[in-house]
């Protein structure tokens, strides 16, 4: 549809952030009149308690009017991305926020020069400066890893440089690589990334194989160059680890969010203990589809065929908030509001941004885009984003906003326990077998793609960054290996580990995101738990999972987790989660035998 045939309901309210453009305008001046006395600080944010509290004081003012006017400018591109105007709108803000970034990187280094005491000796003096004690504590773990002012503009002159890498991997594998056509009927359907797994999911298995090849092949071809180009990215991270006085890349990586590499390691232990949860998932799939030969183009077929219920916005609405009433009439009450008060852009229409997320600012919404198309997936998708957009909204609610973000460790948490308040509910109140192994089996393919498939990725992520720290040589043919022995590892006998699936590290852009994928894997798990205690344990489960929704980054992540009822630095809330998963596999295992 075009944008203004979609009934104004079902579309996002952002007059709330700015009624006309002249109020953009309006903020936008007033943003650089801030950046400018913000620089006039250089030299003397320390000078005086008095004198950081101004500088801090500014600093906000500034940066929640940056963030409300780079929300807005971001949403209106993202509703019609056709329209020039708004596409200018997000370039100027985009501008302002690297004028921002660029004018005031001068603060946390000459921050970092002072003693901590001095700083101490600041908030203990000065009653409005008491609040940021865990905010100083926190950048004052940096001080060994900021290296001296020369030091750090070297560095710094280089960052454009260390990310060619990644920038020339994206540009290589989305604009330059073209894949081949297949036939279907007499129709000629070109093979792209975006296409590929609905095309694996088609009932003709000399098909599927057909576009697996030819999908695989054109990667392959390229494996030394997408290995030349990985090389890049993890020397870049390991230089700059060892500049920085770390001992290994991912220690820096971990570093960011006060992250033992016992969690690291401790996941990739529960999940290597369990491997025969995600081998048995891969049995029972042969054996459904009655297949003597298993490979990896029938890995996406659906074990529940001709499954189509749909659901209209309306109804998924209603659906999402009685799965959500274990969370309590707050939490349902504000998530009603934010469908009543048009937190959501529901409908697909011309020129709109693909895909869904929630997005917002300390003085905003926390709004939602989706492109909603009344299947089960959106369903999900619907409750996942509302997730994300009521852990903002109660951490904007309950935080000031020097703690009103949270981390990337804990974002996909709520978001996730979401999605399994809604699985448990409709599994609950279905009498459908065919609808109930349905949803069995979307319970236990998350289990597949988000633990054990992310765990595996992180394997082998881990191990190419131990291949650049030994000064140990990267190529094509190695990674092919490490990743075919992860394969077999993780999958077990009844799956062909082909030579097509060995080089899958090369289409995977995950891998550069710098020790990213582990907390999928940490997330979910801890998203499995959560939601069990919230349903099957006490009312103070359900108040400690309110209060991490509210806690914000007011403390480190795995404190605020643990708080919630789930350590990460023990082996134990791991196991709970692969429990349930065996638990639901051997559901699955029953309905469909």
């Amino acid at each position: 549809m075009l944008r203004y045939d979609i009934d104004e309901k079902y579309k996002w309210d952002l007059e709330k952030i700015y009624k006309n453009l002249n109020e953009f305008k309006k903020d936008y001046e007033e943003i650089k009149k801030g950046i400018e006395k913000l620089c006039k600080f250089n030299g003397k944010i320390c000078q005086s308690a008095k004198s950081l509290e101004e500088f801090l004081k500014l600093d906000e003012e500034v940066e929640r009017k940056l963030e409300k006017l780079y929300v807005y400018a971001s949403l209106k591109s993202d509703e019609n991305t056709r329209e020039t105007a708004n596409q200018e709108l997000k370039q100027e803000a985009m501008n302002l926020y690297s004028e921002f970034i660029g004018k005031l990187s001068f603060v946390k280094s000459q921050i970092l020069k002072e003693d901590y005491k001095l700083i101490e000796k600041y908030l203990e003096e000065n009653e409005n400066l008491k609040i940021y004690k865990h905010y100083f504590k926190d950048l004052f773990r940096n001080k060994n890893h900021i290296l001296s002012d020369k030091e750090e503009k070297i560095i710094a002159s280089y960052n454009k440089l260390g990310k060619v890498p990644e920038n020339t991997y994206m540009l290589f594998t989305n604009a330059d690589l073209k894949f081949p056509y297949v036939l279907k009927g007499d129709k000629k359907i070109e093979i792209t990334n975006a296409n590929f797994t609905h095309l694996q999911e088609d009932k003709d298995r000399n098909f599927r194989k057909e576009v697996y090849e030819k999908f695989y092949s054109t990667y392959k071809q390229f494996q030394e160059t997408s290995a030349s180009l990985l090389n890049g990215e993890l020397i870049n991270h390991y230089t700059q680890a060892k500049l920085r006085n770390f001992e290994s890349s991912r220690q820096m990586a971990l570093f960011t969010n006060n992250i033992s590499e016992d969690v690291y390691d401790n996941l990739i232990s529960v999940i290597n203990d369990n491997l025969d949860i995600n081998k048995d998932y891969v049995s029972l799939r042969k054996e459904i589809l009655n297949l003597n030969d298993l490979a990896f183009y029938d890995i996406y077929m659906p074990l529940v065929s001709d499954y189509n219920l749909k659901y209209s916005f309306e109804e998924a609405k209603e659906i999402i908030l009685e799965a959500l009433k274990p969370l309590g009439n707050d939490y349902v009450n504000n998530a009603r509001r934010g469908f009543e008060s048009r937190w959501f852009d529901v409908c697909p229409n011309e020129g709109k941004r693909s895909g869904a997320y929630s997005s917002g600012s300390y003085d905003t919404e926390p709004y939602i885009l989706l492109n909603y198309n009344n299947t089960l997936d959106s369903l999900f998708t619907t409750v996942h984003e509302l997730g994300h957009s009521m852990h903002s909204y109660y951490t904007n609610t309950s935080q000031p906003y020097i703690y009103s973000s949270y981390s990337i460790f804990l974002a996909e948490i709520a978001s996730t326990t979401n999605e399994l308040l809604l699985l448990n509910y409709m599994l609950d109140n279905t009498e459908n077998k065919k609808e109930k192994a349905y949803l069995l089996n979307h319970y236990v393919n998350s289990f597949k793609s988000t633990i054990f498939r992310q765990a595996m990725f992180a394997e082998f992520e881990h191990k190419a960054n131990l291949l650049v720290g030994q000064s140990k040589p990267i190529n094509g043919q190695i990674l092919d290996e490490i990743y075919k022995d992860l394969n077999i590892k993780y999958y077990g006998k009844d799956i062909k580990v082909d030579e097509y699936i060995s080089c899958e590290w090369t289409r995977i852009p995950h891998f550069y995101m710098f020790y990213y994928v582990y907390q999928y894997a940490t997330g979910f798990s801890s998203a499995v738990t959560l939601s069990n205690n919230i349903l099957h344990g006490s009312k103070k489960d359900t108040i400690n999972y309110l209060d991490f929704l509210k806690a914000g980054n007011s403390a480190y992540p795995l404190e605020i987790l643990k708080r919630a009822g789930v350590d990460m630095t023990k082996k134990d809330d791991l196991q709970k989660a692969m429990n349930i998963a065996r638990e639901k596999l051997d559901e699955l295992n029953n309905i469909l035998k």
